[in-house]
């Protein structure tokens, strides 16, 4: 089991830009949960669909998501498969740490580097979208190198973690108790299978 160093903070601080942005995802996550609910109920009551529901349900759940991406990260809301890695050596481990950020950090250059051109395309085209709301597609693409700096930012900071202190994608322990007893129930709650 790795020791984390005690003088640093444990790894998961996103920072205000990113809270900013959590913020921000969850008012159009929350706007887009009451369009949905009124435009069921004005479909079942009144039989009437406004033309503007669907596409801006949609545009607001990408967006939303878009923005959650690199706070997800440090907030450990992520899935984590570490049956063959913890059996290594902690210099094998760090490895792998490194290896995945690096991996993820190349994944989040390439989203950011392949969407701009795209943004770039939409924004001289004029492009809309294809509903009567005819939303600039550039304000919708803009997302994505949105979602690769949060993704950059999680992985670059995961990886000086990694490589100075220890674990970046440990989830943190429930509380400090770390008596058989608890753990026993922790089993119970959550099998292996």
């Amino acid at each position: 089991m790795l020791v984390m160093n005690k003088t640093k903070r444990p790894f998961g601080e996103a920072g205000p830009v990113l809270d900013f942005f959590l913020t921000i995802a969850t008012v159009l996550s929350l706007l887009a949960t009451a369009i949905m609910i009124l435009e069921g109920l004005s479909r079942y009551l009144l039989n009437v669909s406004y033309f503007w529901a669907e596409e801006s349900v949609r545009f607001m759940m990408v967006w939303s998501f878009s923005l959650t991406v690199g706070f997800a990260g440090f907030k450990k809301l992520h899935i984590r498969t570490e049956l063959l890695v913890q059996k290594f050596s902690l210099t094998t481990q760090r490895l792998c740490w490194i290896l995945s950020c690096t991996t993820g950090i190349s994944f989040a250059i390439i989203l950011i580097y392949s969407s701009i051109p795209q943004i770039i395309r939409y924004f001289d085209t004029d492009m809309v979208s294809e509903s009567n709301i005819e939303l600039p597609m550039w304000i919708v693409y803009l997302s994505m190198p949105i979602a690769g700096v949060g993704l950059l930012w999680y992985y670059l900071c995961a990886a000086r973690y990694a490589w100075s202190v220890g674990d970046p994608f440990a989830a943190e322990p429930l509380n400090d108790a770390t008596d058989s007893q608890s753990a026993g129930t922790d089993a119970i709650r959550n099998p292996l299978l």
